[in-house]
């Protein structure tokens, strides 16, 4: 790529509520990216970084490479005005020049849609796939358990974004992971640990840590002291396995009520609280809230931070008044069918 051609224009797919902190992420790690655009889920910026670099996103479910926009119309006689444009969109400036060339190479298109239309996802995507054969007669349409390619198309109103997905199946899950019940995914979990800011020297907790989400995305990065634990002896047995064996990192069995910790010797906490379909009543959430806001003042460092995710806003706010420490909603995410949010507490 030469330095006067425009730089390349990816999209980074996220979980509904976490544009600004995948942004944030963006702008950190790729020193070049300009962001262009963000909408609910994506993330649209340019950079001259090579690919694999983009790969030490942990905040975004899915990197795509953008080929182009167009219009669609609403109707299903449009169809085939989606054909005639995926028979002459450039692939060749998304693909290496010989894999645009080979023969039997697969391929998918999964598409999206959102607004009025009298075609479905599926209509859209077998127009696409047949103007992409029009285009590359020698390749062939592939299945979704067998495709080299996958292209994706998503149509909102009339207006319609193509791209390339960069990223494996297994990228937003970090290969392969045992998930305990309520496990947050990789990139949320991420983002709590993005949120609450990393320091090589901190001594970081965890103190509902399930299955280790959130200390296996914080041990991406070095910290002076790594630990995690939960009340639940399967889910520490499930932590031990997903969290990597390192110098500082220890996974225990404990009551995030009663931490096995010194008085001020935390520096960083971020955890998700038992929320949305837990076995606990309300009274239970409330003094659950409670004991562990007693606690977290206890443990964390006067200048600590603590970043926690739970849609039990009235409960944990009356747990912060009465321990007087500040409570502050930072994000809402929209995470299987529930707005939990994420605050920031300090002591």
């Amino acid at each position: 790529m030469s330095e006067s051609s425009p730089a390349p224009v990816y999209m980074a797919t996220v979980l509904p509520g976490l544009e600004p902190i995948a942004g944030s992420e963006v702008a950190a790690k790729i020193d070049d990216a300009n962001i262009v655009e963000t909408t609910r889920g994506k993330i649209l910026f340019t950079t001259r970084k090579p690919a694999d670099r983009l790969m030490s996103l942990r905040t975004i479910d899915n990197l795509y490479l953008y080929i182009g926009r167009f219009s669609l119309g609403p109707h299903k006689i449009h169809l085939a005005d989606l054909e005639k444009t995926m028979a002459r969109i450039d692939l060749s400036a998304a693909l290496d020049a010989g894999l645009f060339r080979r023969k039997n190479v697969s391929f998918v298109v999964n598409a999206s849609r959102s607004g009025k239309h009298t075609y479905s996802r599926f209509d859209m995507s077998e127009a696409a796939v047949r103007g992409i054969l029009r285009q590359c007669p020698q390749w062939r349409a592939g299945t979704a358990d067998d495709h080299e390619l996958e292209f994706r198309l998503d149509l909102s109103g009339e207006q319609a974004l193509f791209s390339l997905r960069l990223t494996p199946a297994e990228f937003r899950f970090r290969g392969s992971r045992t998930f305990s019940q309520a496990a947050l995914r990789p990139p949320v979990a991420h983002a709590l640990v993005w949120i609450c800011g990393i320091r090589d020297d901190d001594c970081f907790v965890d103190p509902f840590c399930g299955s280790g989400t959130i200390v296996a995305e914080r041990a991406a990065y070095p910290a002076g002291r790594l630990l995690g634990g939960d009340i639940s002896a399967e889910a520490v047995a499930a932590a031990k396995r997903n969290v990597p064996e390192l110098p500082g990192v220890e996974i225990h069995r404990w009551d995030a009520t009663d931490l096995p910790l010194e008085y001020g010797s935390v520096d960083a906490l971020a955890t998700n609280l038992p929320f949305g379909q837990q076995i606990l009543t309300p009274e239970e959430i409330a003094g659950l809230y409670y004991r562990f806001m007693k606690e977290l003042k206890r443990v964390l460092a006067a200048d600590g931070r603590a970043v926690l995710l739970t849609d039990r806003d009235e409960e944990l706010r009356r747990a912060a008044d009465k321990m007087n420490v500040r409570c502050e909603a930072l994000q809402q995410l929209s995470l299987k069918g529930l707005h939990p949010w994420i605050y920031r507490v300090t002591v």
